[in-house]
């Protein structure tokens, strides 16, 4: 399994899908996850039903599955079709790392939690920078950041082809945390961005 702690930065690029662009229709997300320098690491691929693609929206139940280039598995996450919260977990080398859920409230927040439901940190998006989410560390230090990266005007206005940068401010971060991390940038694609173009 790649080893993240080795990657300060990590670029998660949404593939563009033709018929999405010509048509209201709904696929199967893909992406394609780079070191900072344009190496590609993983790729990771959507898996839902298209009917609930296309009633369910972002509501959807769906996995996510991220794999190596000779298509060794590096994380699973998953989740159930949700009304207001949704609940995305995260397994990794066979055993569950934890899960982002939702938080209700104002703004848009992510707690990250262990494999026992217990919270690590919260992705927290300010009012005033609405596509940069920062986790904390307890003594309110900055250990991470993910930030959707604008595109362009044609990329932007005719796909929902989003490019996401995870940054990772403290170098001690595990590659458990980093796990979490990348499957954050889904959830955050998912719940936040997704049909909005």
């Amino acid at each position: 399994m790649t080893d993240l702690t080795r990657y300060p930065e990590l670029v998660i690029k949404q593939q563009i899908e033709q018929m999405e662009i010509f048509t209201p229709f709904e696929t199967a997300n893909r992406y394609g996850v780079y070191t900072a320098g344009g190496t590609q690491l993983m790729h990771a691929y959507e898996e839902s039903g298209g009917i609930s693609r296309q009633f369910a929206g972002s509501r959807r139940a769906l996995s996510i599955h991220v794999v190596e280039g000779d298509g060794a598995p590096v994380l699973h996450a998953s989740r159930d079709f949700f009304w207001f919260r949704s609940h995305l977990r995260v397994d990794a080398g066979g055993r569950r790392i934890g899960a982002l859920n939702r938080v209700f409230g104002l703004g848009r927040k992510l707690a990250l939690v262990d494999s026992n439901e217990r919270e690590i940190t919260r992705l927290t998006s300010g009012l005033f920078r609405p596509h940069t989410f920062i986790a904390n560390n307890a003594g309110g230090g900055e250990v991470a950041r993910v930030t959707k990266q604008w595109s362009g005007f044609g990329r932007e206005m005719f796909t929902d082809a989003d490019t996401f940068v995870v940054q990772f401010t403290d170098g001690s971060a595990d590659n458990d945390f980093r796990l979490l991390m990348l499957a954050s940038a889904f959830a955050i694609d998912l719940d936040f961005f997704e049909n909005q173009s």
